[in-house]
């Protein structure tokens, strides 16, 4: 298998266990999904789920993109590679929770804290912006271990 499949196997994989274990966690903290039944509540679970890995493999190709190959994380990271995951992260968060606000496919408790100034919700902000990067982190050294 070629590495650049290899690395974005363990990368999908690592943010799937990451955000499902977020999503679930957060999910019963922080957000109320008032109306709906338990087989709707694992649906929308495993969509936001999903929809989180996708997030992650799409800041993976715009970082390849950007350092002009796929493996760029398994080295030193640049300024630039932060930069662009927390702005890539915070853009992303915002822009999916108030979507889903307006669609009405979850609401917020109110224990939950909102960005400064908005009525986005900081939880899935931080989520991003720790759990993108800790993806490459952890893919880093599960490759590392794995196949060298």
């Amino acid at each position: 298998m070629p590495k650049t499949i290899k690395l974005i196997s363990i990368f999908a994989a690592v943010e799937l266990v990451l955000h499902g274990i977020w999503e679930y966690t957060a999910c019963g903290i922080f957000y109320t999904m008032e109306g709906q039944g338990f087989i709707e509540h694992q649906l929308l679970m495993i969509q936001a789920t999903i929809g989180d890995v996708f997030i992650a493999l799409g800041l993976f190709f715009i970082l390849a993109f950007v350092n002009q190959r796929s493996n760029w994380f398994l080295g030193d990271w640049e300024r630039k590679d932060y930069i662009i995951s927390l702005l890539y992260s915070v853009l992303v968060a915002f822009y999916f929770e108030a979507h889903a606000l307006h669609l009405g496919r979850w609401g917020y408790q109110e224990n939950m804290p909102l960005v400064y100034g908005t009525s986005i919700a900081l939880v899935p902000v931080i989520q991003l912006s720790l759990l993108l990067p800790l993806g490459f982190v952890l893919t880093k050294k599960i490759y590392h271990w794995k196949f060298t």
